[in-house]
């Protein structure tokens, strides 16, 4: 016999095809399993879903086997993994290829040749068992759908997204090729929308029931042509030759005997059932106690064999049935960890699977933790084919219990109430505290009126603390707790006690690359900003001053009660040494002090700790040009020299070494006027001209337009002539004492010898002997040098 149900998710297909297979005997298959069992496999092997040759190539490889109501892939029991998202979301489209539809058809219809099964799929009634003896659809609502879906709790979506992806399957899968979603003409219509789980089992069993009791009156009759009896003196018959008792059921037994090692029970046989004492989980029964036994089999070797786990198990499973159907919590107790989650003991020898995800309310970081642990459970799966078969999820209860507690504390509780709580948790921002199966949050600032550094340091984990509540925010579903309100915020008094300008005491709590907190009492903290930690240090780093921990003096520089902020100095504590620089420094003294720094402009001379002066390289030497300072001082070398600066409101003093002697430059603009020559050394060649230095040090530029008489020769010609150390005699073009710049020109002095020479043969020439020669002119010339 088959029975084949229809419809779209969310109908309750499932569930009653499950219900209806225990009630009438039948095996359950689940279609969807089969199409589920194959996505799962193409997306594991990462097959592109898309190429339908590679899909139905792929899946034709896969052994599909059903066992106990369970999908088992290539020999791998992967019922459980079926309901992923991702499974949910690619399913349709590998059921939409055809020629896999057809595969995966007859593997079902090679299964069930020998079965009289109940199976509920999408495409059952009119395309895998178009000739099944019974077809329904189920159908219901969207919004019922996406919410019997989401209380699954096998999706991570929202109820918003499964409605959407309901709809979208079902839009696909109404539009298939082959084995789209349509509902059989010879099927039974039942809309579940407004059903309970009993009022559909009913409607379908009835229905089966209604067909098959009038198949078995026909065979009576057919049956019953030799006698006169019609089919209610057949039943009635039938009836009486009943044994008092059934195989397979509970029966009531009264307890006739207690021995040390077995229970002799009256069930109505012709003997008594024995039972070890090791089924009786509490105390013994007494002689006479009715007790509920299972039959087992009534004409047993020894007499009835009768069974107290078992009737304790069957009255369990139909417990487990009524607490399914009306979303009712059992008690179990997690005895061990399996793979994927827990086995869950709900007695009477029944065990469920829990999955981790549904473990607890929060993720489980440590397996064994949960081990041991009593609680309540919702049963989210329930079916018996020759074993029983439970899931159980403990977070939807844990959940639920949340969710009723903290309606229940926002109704109850005010701002400013004192509530328990259990230190649940650290963040590098505070504590997590449970209230009773919900958070509030403790946060780091509101552990004390004073720094915290460390929440550890307040609270422990698992420690029970009194809190005071100071936010609620019901919407939100945030509580914000606080300790440091129990007593009275500082910064009410702190005018009483500190003043600007006071000098204070204080402990440094914090350093930051910006300066450093202090703490001038609990909750009193300010901040002493790095540019107040030194009148003359420049201070990189806070920790070069202070650490973590210092007990310091400083100053109140200025605060803002409503901010709760002051901010400090530590550097006010100390006379400001810059207040009498000019008098310990005026202009002109003469220091000797250490270079501490070398730049490519100059370098620093500290005068005393705290105070350097600037040292110019041009205030190196008179005469030297100085590219850099390095090449005549060095790092850590004492030095002497003159103040020639001191800027106080700058903070700024320069220094000269040059100073320390007589300016060359001014006796030699006394000695050598513009017009005047001189014999000098060349120093250096450069693209623009000589450098040529004076006898008394000082250097000048022979340009290059100056350096040869006849300006038709180049200059690069001209130099040729030049190698640094000839002496040149030279024609004194401008001197710039101020910049300390002189000017020379070989072309001038040329020109300056020969004009003297005309002029000296002019005027030898009005002598009376008339005979002076250019060879006087050289001569007059030697002897003048």
């Amino acid at each position: 016999m088959v029975v084949a149900i229809d419809g779209p998710a969310g109908t309750g297909k499932s569930t009653v095809a499950h219900r209806v297979a225990e009630d009438l005997g039948l095996v359950y298959l689940n279609s969807g399993s089969f199409y589920r069992a194959l996505t799962l496999a193409l997306l594991e092997e990462g097959v592109n879903l898309d190429d339908s040759a590679n899909v139905v190539s792929f899946a034709k490889k896969q052994h599909l086997d059903y066992v106990n109501a369970r999908l088992i892939l290539n020999g791998k029991d992967v019922d459980d993994l079926l309901h992923q998202d991702k499974v949910d979301a690619n399913v349709s489209k590998v059921s939409a290829v055809v020629e896999l539809r057809h595969f995966v058809n007859e593997r079902m219809r090679e299964i069930v040749k020998s079965l009289s099964i109940i199976c509920e799929g999408r495409d059952m009634t009119t395309v895998v068992f178009p000739k099944a003896e019974y077809k329904f659809y189920l159908d219901a609502s969207i919004d019922v759908q996406a919410q019997r879906r989401f209380d699954q709790g096998v999706s991570d979506l929202t109820l918003e997204q499964i409605k959407e992806a309901i709809l979208e399957r079902d839009r696909m899968d109404r539009n298939k090729a082959e084995g789209s979603l349509k509902q059989a003409e010879d099927a039974v219509y039942v809309d579940t929308s407004n059903l309970t789980i009993d009022e559909v089992c009913a409607i379908i069993e009835n229905k089966i029931k209604q067909k098959g009791f009038a198949m078995e009156q026909k065979e009576v009759v057919q049956n019953g042509v030799n006698g006169s009896d019609d089919i209610h003196t057949q039943l009635e018959a039938s009836i009486n030759k009943m044994e008092p008792v059934e195989n397979g059921s509970n029966v009531q037994g009264t307890v006739v005997q207690v021995t040390d090692d077995l229970v002799f029970v009256d069930v109505n046989c012709k003997s008594e059932g024995k039972i070890p004492v090791s089924e009786f989980a509490g105390e013994l029964p007494s002689v006479g106690d009715v007790i509920t036994v299972y039959l087992v089999n009534q004409f047993g070797k020894y007499g009835p064999e009768v069974s107290k786990i078992k009737a304790d198990e069957r009255r369990l499973w139909d417990e487990f049935k009524v607490a399914f159907e009306k979303k009712e919590p059992v008690d179990g107790t997690i005895s061990s960890v399996t793979k994927g989650g827990y086995m869950v003991n709900l007695g009477g020898g029944i065990s469920a699977f829990l999955p981790i995800s549904q473990a607890d309310s929060q993720k489980v970081e440590k397996e064994e933790k949960l081990v041991g642990l009593k609680g309540k459970f919702y049963v989210e799966r329930l079916y018996s084919n020759g074993k029983r078969n439970v899931v159980v999820n403990r977070r939807k209860y844990l959940e639920e219990q949340m969710n009723v507690n903290r309606e229940k504390f926002f109704n109850e509780i005010k701002i400013g109430d004192t509530v328990k709580g259990v230190v649940k948790s650290f963040t590098s921002f505070g504590a997590f505290i449970d209230l009773g199966g919900f958070d509030g949050l403790l946060h780091i600032n509101d552990m004390s009126w004073g720094h915290v550094t460390r929440p550890k340091d307040f609270v422990k984990k698992g420690q029970e603390i009194e809190l005071k509540v100071i936010r609620l925010d019901q919407e939100g579903k945030r509580i914000n707790l606080s300790l440091k309100h129990f007593s009275e915020d500082p910064w009410m008094h702190f005018e009483e006690k500190y003043h600007v300008n006071d000098i204070v005491k204080g402990k440094v709590t914090k350093l930051t690359d910006f300066g450093a907190f202090i703490e001038l009492e609990e909750g009193i903290e300010g901040l002493a900003h790095i540019s107040e930690f030194s009148w003359t240090k420049k201070i990189n780093k806070p920790s070069d001053m202070v650490k973590e921990g210092d007990e310091v003096e400083c100053m109140v520089l200025g605060y803002d009660i409503q901010a709760g902020r002051v901010s400090i100095g530590l550097k006010q504590v100390t006379a400001n040494p810059w207040d009498t620089i000019s008098e310990k420094y005026p202009v002109g003294t003469k220091v000797n002090g250490k270079v501490v720094k070398i730049t490519n402009s100059g370098a620093f001379v500290q005068l005393e700790e705290g105070i350097d002066a600037f040292l110019a390289g041009e205030d190196l030497s008179w005469t030297k040009k100085v590219k850099h300072p390095g090449s005549e001082i060095k790092v850590d070398q004492m030095l002497d020299v003159v103040v020639i600066e001191c800027d106080v409101e700058n903070h700024r003093i320069r220094v000269g070494v040059k100073q320390l002697t007589d300016n060359p430059w001014i006796a030699f603009a006394e000695e050598n006027k513009v017009g005047s020559t001189l014999e000098g050394e060349v120093t250096s060649i450069t693209e623009f001209g000589i450098f040529v230095k004076a006898p008394c040090g000082i250097e000048g530029l022979v340009n290059k337009v100056n350096l040869c008489e006849d300006r038709e020769t180049p200059y690069e010609e001209a130099v040729k002539k030049y190698n640094v150390g000839d002496k040149v005699n030279v024609y004194v073009v401008s001197v710039d004492v101020e910049r300390e710049k002189v000017a020379f020109s070989v072309r001038e002095y040329k020109k300056a010898q020969a004009r003297a020479e005309i002029s000296q043969y002019m005027s030898s020439s009005n002598d009376d002997d008339g005979a002076y020669t250019i060879g006087d002119s050289f001569k007059n010339q030697t002897e003048e040098k």
